[in-house]
């Protein structure tokens, strides 16, 4: 032990003598270097480095720009998760500002689902999605279970393919006009994926397909998810590039304590931060210069214009907080401005002169062309693709469908990429209101385009009011569509007349379809059918004098009825534009001695009309006629409620009436109405109706009337809507009050 300092200076000594000599040969042997270990004298290279964190990497975007500001060439980009979108959109060429109208110009809501315009889905499509908040797909009753996310990108993917439209499908990313490269994680094994080639979207989904809210991505045989759970700050990867120089810029939150974790995306950044631990203290390291925005008050999912306008300013004021650094380093390294190639950066529009699709679909290509409606040769923009693409998803056979663009001898070749459908599907729908109690709603719906049947779906409501619905129909191409429907519902409810209630009603009601109907632009449908009915329980109907007459009924009925309906709401619950109406006329007969048709006439219509940013105005029309006094009883127009608490397609909803009222054979109302929207998601309507109504249409004088108004509360949430309303009528002489959460069924 006492030997060792002999033994360490002699060893000092030798070290000192063959350093000298290195010193004396390397500057023949070897061309000189800076003093800075693995930098180029002549042109550093000058990596920045973007952490991943949501929404909270806008204010990558604010560090962008000052860095433009200040001339910082930039050579080598490196991102996670939110950090690869930006970064790999700036290593394409463009500019900070232009990423930055690119977020705030954004529907992030919509962007982060795979949502698209209610008006290009099918009938079918449209119909579930207002009634069941959860769906679930699987290939085969062995796979039944919950899906690996639930966002797919539709969206997503395809505005990432707008923005990199020139972008060969097989880039070299470090040919970029700055060289790119993000990461990602394999689900498999869970090792770190460093991304540096391949088609540039997916690339960038990869990084940001955050587990459990998206699918992972399928590339390159491999499954891939959002890259911080791996290595959520990669200085370690711009360093293996070649940076001689690192700016970070870390949106990244320390851990937490208990009191403060109290949100899921809370704790989910929680657990990133654990699995990253032991890289941090490394990557900090590798940084020359280190900026922390301060990202306080937003979380990974504040994805709004005014989380964007505040993180984008933080973003710039933390930059210029490390300002003299970044001047000390371009002036010690004698860094220069640069201008990038903008050769990648999307045209305006692009000649279309072909449409290519791949994948396993099953459908005629000319159907999938009609679908797209784009007419070739045609120059399209981004945009322009973004809702043809859109036509052919709301079709509702496909799970996926992104694309790129390829260079041909006459422009360029629209390449889609489609992905099916899985063949069967579950849902799960809910309601709690004033009429109903509690209600759930179970679906379990067949689609396969490639069978005789291609549409099959069951429904069953448990509650007080139980039901069941099946539903079969067979569609090729663009012919009308044959189906048939079989369902059965036993319903209570009560009868009201003059502020009284005065009986309890109950009745079952069965009924099979068979229907045609044909769609055109997905707003207009025409169709036909014969219904029979079969009806057991209370019947009720009104005398002359007023009086309301209590009986039992045991009574088939047959219908013939024809249908026109246009919708182009822009949404079901809270639309801010558009017009609904159905119009059906019917004849019934029950086919007993002496029974006559009675033609019947149903005329629904509902319209928004916005008048301001935030008000609309609300016109609606109701109308039913029974043009035969000897109509079945059962058949008799009731009145009163919510859209909500509709019993039967001739229940016309009337505010200040409780659910339900008898009312004449004749019955018009019209509801005229304005809805204050009080914040992004709250709303407040003031309504008045009045109802015209009596037994003789050529006696109009004869008609009564009736008024009634109300005000009505809204609140639309990720689990349906909410109503609170208060209605009086003069007629009924009482307030009424009614409440729904959840989706309408």
């Amino acid at each position: 032990m006492k030997s060792q300092p002999s033994n360490n200076r002699n060893a000092k000594s030798f070290n000192g003598i063959i350093y000298s000599l290195l010193l004396c040969i390397l500057p023949w042997a070897t061309p000189k270097i800076s003093a800075q270990p693995h930098m180029n004298a002549n042109t550093p290279k000058v990596a920045v480095v973007l952490s991943g964190g949501g929404a909270k990497g806008f204010a990558h975007v604010g560090v962008l720009k000052v860095l433009e500001q200040e001339g910082i060439p930039i050579d080598i980009m490196v991102g996670t998760s939110m950090g690869s979108l930006i970064g790999g959109f700036y290593s394409l060429g463009y500019t900070a500002r232009e990423i930055e109208e690119i977020v705030k110009s954004q529907d992030w809501e919509k962007v982060l689902s795979d949502n698209v315009s209610r008006n290009v889905l099918s009938k079918n499509d449209q119909v579930q999605k207002q009634k069941y908040l959860l769906s679930f797909s699987f290939s085969d009753v062995k796979s039944v279970g919950l899906p690996q996310g639930i966002i797919r990108g539709q969206n997503v993917l395809n505005i990432f393919c707008g923005l990199a439209g020139n972008l060969p499908v097989n880039a070299n990313f470090s040919q970029l006009p700055i060289s790119f490269a993000c990461v990602a994680a394999n689900l498999e094994s869970g090792e770190e994926v460093v991304l540096k080639d391949g088609f540039f979207p997916t690339a960038l989904f990869s990084s940001m397909a955050i587990p459990g809210f998206f699918q992972p991505c399928q590339r390159e045989n491999l499954l891939l998810v959002d890259g911080g759970i791996v290595n959520n700050f990669p200085t370690d990867v711009a360093k293996r590039m070649g940076a001689d120089i690192i700016v970070g810029v870390d949106i990244r939150e320390n851990l937490k304590p208990k009191e403060e974790l109290t949100s899921v995306d809370g704790i989910f950044n929680q657990m990133i931060g654990f699995l990253e631990q032991e890289k941090d203290s490394v990557n900090n390291s590798l940084c020359d210069i280190k900026i922390r925005p301060d990202i306080s008050g937003y979380s990974v999912g504040s994805f709004s214009r005014e989380a964007a306008d505040t993180l984008v300013l933080r973003g710039e004021r933390a930059t210029h907080l490390v300002q003299d650094q970044i001047r000390e380093l371009k002036q010690k390294f004698n860094l220069k401005q640069r201008e990038y190639s903008r050769k990648y950066i999307s045209d305006e529009k692009w000649q279309i002169t072909d449409i290519d699709f791949t994948g396993g679909h099953n459908l005629d290509e000319t159907f999938l062309k009609n679908k797209l409606n784009l007419e070739l040769p045609g120059r399209y923009s981004k945009e322009q693709i973004k809702n043809a693409i859109d036509r052919l998803y709301g079709h509702g056979d496909f799970a996926l469908v992104y694309y790129h663009l390829t260079d041909n001898a006459n422009g360029k070749t629209l390449h889609l990429d489609i992905t099916p459908r899985k063949v069967y599907s579950q849902r799960f729908g809910f309601k709690v209101n004033t009429n109903d109690a509690a209600a759930l709603l179970l679906n379990v719906t067949r689609r396969n385009h490639s069978k005789t049947i291609s549409y099959l779906s069951a429904s069953t409501e448990l509650s007080a009011n139980p039901g069941v619905s099946i539903v079969t129909e067979t569609r090729k191409r663009d012919l009308p569509t044959l189906g048939i429907e079989i369902k059965g519902k036993y319903q209570k409810y009560n009868i009201y007349e003059e502020g009284d209630k005065m009986f309890n009603a109950e009745i079952f009601h069965t009924s099979g379809d068979i229907y045609l109907y044909k769609y055109f632009w997905n707003k207009l449908n025409f169709g036909f059918g014969i219904r029979e009915e079969y009806f057991n329980g209370d019947v009720f109907s009104k005398k002359t004098n007023d009086a309301v007459l209590m009986s039992k009924t045991d009574q088939l009925i047959t219908n013939g009825y024809t249908y026109l309906s246009f919708d182009n709401m822009d949404h079901f619950y809270f639309p801010e534009k558009g017009t609904r109406l159905d119009a059906e006329f019917s004849l019934n007969t029950d086919f007993s001695d002496g029974s006559t048709l009675c033609p019947v006439l149903l005329f629904k219509m509902n319209n928004v009309i916005p008048v301001q940013p935030n008000m609309a105005l609300l016109f609606d029309l109701y109308s039913r006629s029974l043009f035969n006094s000897e109509y079945p009883l059962i058949k008799t127009t009731i009145v009163g409620g919510e859209p909500y608490s509709q019993y039967f397609n001739y229940h016309l909803p009337f505010v200040g009436l409780p659910p339900v009222t008898i009312a004449d054979r004749f019955v018009n109302i019209a509801l005229i109405g304005i809805r204050y929207q009080v914040n992004k998601d709250q709303y407040i309507s003031l309504l008045y109706n009045m109802m015209a109504q009596g037994n003789n249409f050529d006696h109009l004088d004869n008609f009564n009337t009736i008024g009634g108004g109300g005000v009505k509360y809204s609140i639309n949430t990720a689990i349906g809507p909410i109503d609170l309303g208060i209605g009086y009528s003069g007629y009924h002489e009482k307030p009424t009050f009614s409440a729904n959460l959840g989706y309408w069924f």
